[in-house]
Parts: structure tokens; sequence; C-alpha cells
């Protein structure tokens, strides 16, 4: 089966580049003695607790374990059936085979790497699979939900970010930030549908590249600053980049075309905010990074995220069914972009503890 083969050289990719020697069985995140269990003890804990976690990790970050990396991948392997479906609905059916492995890049961008003779192998970053999820738990305990006063103050959101945002810039894919507490009914439900989106438009922007034969054309472009040293992507320039901004996009939107109107305007809102947030975070990503005098890896690959934004906000708009879907996906960008200046403050707390 191609898709095996391509699976296999996702795994000969690792050993070569000494990140893990296989993928072994998965031992959950949560396993770890090292956690919050409630949000009040995430309030609670000292400033002084918090910067000595994140000088540490800054310092000595975690090396890379097959079953971490196997837990990261399985999020992958089990969204990939559905992400087909939605690219036929969508009326773009890959043809080509296609695998999405994870893969410390670095790189909040997918890469893209033709097999010649067997498909196409996608490497999705490691930390990107974990700062996902983080910031949207976050984001979603720390305002008011579904009627319900929020699980975190909005005071400590911001701290609580930079943990995840430190974890990301200097772990190298492999340090995930402390685990934070569980959710729960319709916070979990939430969270689950646009960490799921967000993952979900990051490898259907790849997906497009495939199918609208962008890697034809396509240059190599390596970059000797990604965690495991020197890798190489295929290049494809801008306007390509926004189109396949655009394709994903449409992807996505076809998870609505099973849902009744009553249930469409309903998850709109949180759809748009997933594909929109996974646009945000380079920005905010890049941004701390410049701050910490950290290189981002094929930063100039493709288009400034403002840009990226601002040409999805115009094309959604024309395929969306309530005009208020926009302006939700708005405020949770906003909320992200306010929160900005107190997580730089962190890191200059951890810079004079340094």
């Amino acid at each position: 089966m191609t898709v095996g083969v391509l699976r296999k050289k996702h795994v000969e990719l690792l050993r070569q580049h000494r990140v893990a020697d296989g993928l072994g069985p998965a031992r959950g995140r949560s396993d770890g003695p090292d956690r919050y269990h409630t949000w009040s003890q995430v309030a609670a804990e000292s400033v002084p607790a918090r910067l000595h976690r994140l000088t540490a990790l800054r310092l000595r970050p975690d090396a890379y374990t097959g079953a971490e990396l196997h837990a990261s991948q399985q999020v992958l392997d089990g969204q990939s059936a559905e992400l087909f479906g939605l690219a036929e609905t969508a009326g773009w059916a890959v043809r080509t085979p296609f695998f999405a492995g994870v893969f410390p890049t670095g790189s909040m961008n997918a890469l893209c790497r033709p097999m010649p003779g067997t498909g196409v192998l996608v490497l999705v970053d490691s930390g990107l699979l974990h700062l996902v999820p983080d910031v949207l738990k976050i984001m979603i305990v720390s305002r008011s939900s579904f009627g319900e006063s929020p699980l975190l103050e909005p005071a400590f959101a911001a701290s609580t970010l930079a943990e995840v945002f430190n974890a990301h810039l200097f772990g190298n894919g492999a340090t995930a930030a402390r685990p934070l507490p569980e959710l729960a009914g319709k916070r979990q439900d939430l969270l689950r549908l646009m960490a799921r989106r967000a993952t979900q438009f990051v490898v259907a922007h790849e997906m497009a590249h495939v199918h609208a034969g962008h890697l034809l054309g396509s240059w190599r472009q390596t970059d000797p600053h990604t965690p495991v040293g020197a890798l190489d992507m295929q290049a494809v320039g801008w306007p390509r980049e926004y189109e396949a901004d655009r394709m994903a996009a449409r992807i996505m939107l076809a998870s609505l075309a099973v849902l009744s109107p009553w249930d469409r305007d309903i998850v709109e809102p949180y759809l748009v905010g997933a594909v929109l947030l996974v646009l945000a975070l380079h920005e905010v990503v890049s941004v701390l990074a410049k701050a910490a005098g950290r290189v981002l890896p094929f930063a100039g690959s493709h288009p400034p995220a403002l840009l990226r934004i601002q040409s999805m906000v115009e094309h959604l708009a024309e395929h969306l069914r309530t005009p208020e879907s926009i302006a939700v996906a708005a405020e949770l960008a906003t909320w992200l972009d306010e929160r900005v200046p107190g997580v730089l403050e962190w890191f200059r707390l951890v810079d004079v503890q340094a």
C-alpha cells in the first residue's frame, strides 16, 4: 500500500535526523506527575515557581520520545479520513498518495516533501500540535462561555499563555507546556471542534498544493535553523500560498454541508475562528520570537500573517451563511492579540532571571 510506504519513509526521516528510532506506543501527557489538576491551581501558582520552570525549559529542553511523537501522530491519523472526505465534498478529491507525519520542523507551516514514485509526505510540526490545543483551551476557560463564568481568571491568562509559547519557541517541538486541567461538557466539545479544524486546516493547505499542481513548479528551499538542523521544503511562491489558503478554507467549510441551518449557525463562527486562529498564531509567534531572539524556520516562505488573514477574511465573507461568523472570529483573534503584551512581560522576566 503506497500510504504505508509513505508512513515508513516518515519513520526513516525521523531516524535520519536522530529525532527518534520509531514511534512507540503512546503515553498520554496526563500520565506525568507534573501537571495542573484544577484551574484554581493554575491561578494560585507563585510567580517564582512559574519563572523557574520557564527558565529551566530554555536551558534544558526535553528529548524527543517515540511515545510523545506517537501520540501526536495519532491525532493526525485520526483526522485524515475525514479530511479526505471533506476535500471530495468540496470537489477536490486528492488522488495522489498523501501522508501527514509529525516532525519537529520548528515551522508554523507544514512542509511538503514529494517522494518520487510514492506520493507526498507532509511534515506537520510537533510543536504546533501542542500549541494549538493549549492556546484554545486557555482562550475557552478565560472567557465567559455558554452563560458560565470563566474557569480561569482573565488576569492569569497571559502567564499561562507565556508558558505555552515559551515551550513552543524553546522546546524544539519536543517539550510541551505543563499539562492544563481537562475540560468537560460544552467547553470540551468546543475545544475538540476548534482544535480538530485548526489542525485539519494546516494539512488541508498542503493537500491544496498537491491537488492544484503547485509542486510541479516548486523549488527546493533549505533552512538550517530547524530544531533538527537543515531541512528542505518545496517553495511555491506567495500567490500559490494564498490560493492554497483559500482552497483549504473551502475544504473546512465543507464540514458544514451536513448540518441543519440551526446547527450551522452555531458551528460556523467557531469553524471560522479555528481557521483564522492558525494564521493569528503565525503573527503572535513571529512577534514573540523576535522579542526572544529566536529565528523561525522558513519564515519567508509564506506571505506575512496579517496579509494572509486579510485575504482569508475577504474570501470567507463570500461563503459564510451569517456575517456574524467573521465578527466572532475577530473577537477571538482580538482576545489573543490583547494578551501578547502580558506574554512579552513574562518573557522579559525570564530573561532577567536567566
